[in-house]
Parts: structure tokens; C-alpha cells; sequence
């Protein structure tokens, strides 16, 4: 009577702790959409933090000219973000003089993250296009980009269904899922 007892509990046991283990594993992106038309509530949100669409006038001056110095951009979107450590960042994204996209991220008080600019093919360097070929060598180039933050600088590779991010000396490659950033 007893070995059926511990073989019981042993099996509920182990299945609990398989159950909890599995809920725990997946962290991916957990998004969720605002149920209102309003634009001043929340949009979007995954576990790195909150974001939202604003108006461009709701930008902090000192972000919007850090943005525009770096870039020499016309933006024509904004969101806020609330980091998870409680921080504000802006993200503006526009079209450059070449009439290329980019996007920037940078504080209220104007230190810019980031700064992504599509680039031409011609502009990225051997090495990364190698990496390119090397894990996409079969895939549709739909735009390249440079992604400068803080001193680091990779190529980023944009193709149907993911998109590949590639250190400017090739030792490092991120692939992750595509996803519309508005």
C-alpha cells in the first residue's frame, strides 16, 4: 500500500514539476494590444518594457535635436518606451536626405542608444556580407542597415522572414524574427 502511495505521488510530482518548468522556459516577446482607439494608452507591450506611439510634439527637445544632429533626419514617427529598470528612452524613426529609413533611440535628456540608417549593400563590409551568405545564402535581400550603439557597430540584413545582425567584424551573428516595428 505504501509503494502505491509513493509511486502516486512521485508520478503527480514529477508532472507538477515538468508542467512548472515548461510554463518558465518560453520568455519570447509576450505582447499585448490596447482594447481602446485612444492613442494615449498603452499599445504594445513585452517583457523588456512598455511602448507607445506619441506624437512628435511630445518628444523632449533635447532627444528630438540629439536625434536630428546625428541623423540629419526628418522623423515622422515617435514612440516612448518605459525600460524595465524604470527608464524613459524615445524611439524616432524618419527618412535621411538620401531618402533612407532610420531610426534612433535616445534619452530625454538627448545621450542617443542607438541609431540604426538603411544603408546600400555597397556600404557593408566584405566580412559581414560573408556572414550574410554564409546563413541566408539562398534568401531574398529586402534592406540593409547600420546599427550603431554605443561604440559597436553591426549590419543588419532584412529578408522575408527574419532578419540577420551581423558585427562589423564578423564574429558575431544574431537572427531574430521579423516583426513590423509600427
Amino acid at each position: 500500500m505504501m509503494i502505491f502511495y509513493t509511486t502516486t505521488w512521485r508520478k503527480i510530482l514529477t508532472t507538477t514539476g515538468m508542467a512548472m518548468l515548461a510554463c518558465s522556459v518560453y520568455l519570447g516577446d509576450a505582447q499585448a494590444q490596447s482594447l481602446s482607439n485612444s492613442q494615449s494608452l498603452l499599445i504594445a507591450q513585452n517583457l523588456g518594457g512598455i511602448v507607445r506611439k506619441i506624437p512628435l510634439e511630445e518628444v523632449a527637445l533635447p532627444a528630438m535635436s540629439s536625434g536630428k544632429t546625428a541623423t540629419n533626419a526628418e522623423f515622422n514617427q515617435a514612440r516612448i518606451e518605459l525600460k524595465s529598470d524604470g527608464s524613459l528612452i524615445y524611439i524616432l524613426r524618419g527618412k535621411n536626405q538620401q531618402g533612407f529609413e532610420v531610426e534612433v533611440q535616445v534619452t530625454p535628456i538627448g545621450t542617443l542608444i542607438q541609431v540604426d540608417e538603411q544603408i546600400e549593400l555597397s556600404g557593408v563590409p566584405e566580412i559581414a556580407l560573408k556572414g550574410f551568405k554564409r546563413w541566408a545564402p539562398n534568401d531574398q535581400l529586402i534592406s540593409t542597415w547600420r546599427s550603431t550603439r554605443l561604440g559597436e557597430l553591426f549590419y543588419q540584413f532584412v529578408i522575408q522572414d527574419f532578419w540577420l545582425e551581423i558585427a562589423a567584424d564578423g564574429n558575431k551573428v544574431i537572427i531574430y524574427p521579423k516583426k513590423v516595428r509600427y
